[in-house]
């Protein structure tokens, strides 16, 4: 005859089983957000460094849309904001605001 305390619940065993089976589901669970992680991050490292076609010191009187003029032959503000987005960190947040000075890296254009 059952033990009339172990009525309606999971026995010692059925107990042990469940935690188990959370246990496998949850390292399940970690191995798969591991290897998505693995995946992205080798993908992340695939990304090329741009490529560099000159350096540019900036003199007076020299814009950014005249720069994309020189070096790429059209001074539309897709072409000059390339050369402004890989020197961002040298100019600040304005691109109209160039110093005398400046070594410029002029981007290669994506194809």
């Amino acid at each position: 005859m059952p033990d009339i305390h172990e009525k309606g619940s999971a026995s010692k065993g059925q107990k042990k089983n469940q935690k188990q089976s959370e246990t496998d589901r949850i390292m399940g669970e970690l191995k798969a957000a591991r290897s998505a992680l693995s995946k992205k991050k080798s993908v992340e490292t695939k990304k090329k460094e741009p490529k560099y076609i000159a350096q540019h010191k900036v003199v007076s009187g020299d814009t950014m849309s005249g720069l994309a003029l020189k070096y790429y032959g059209s001074a539309v503000r897709e072409k000059w904001m390339h050369i402004y987005e890989a020197n961002k960190e040298l100019i600040g947040d304005n691109p109209a605001f160039i110093k005398v000075g400046q070594v410029l890296n002029i981007p290669e254009l994506p194809e």
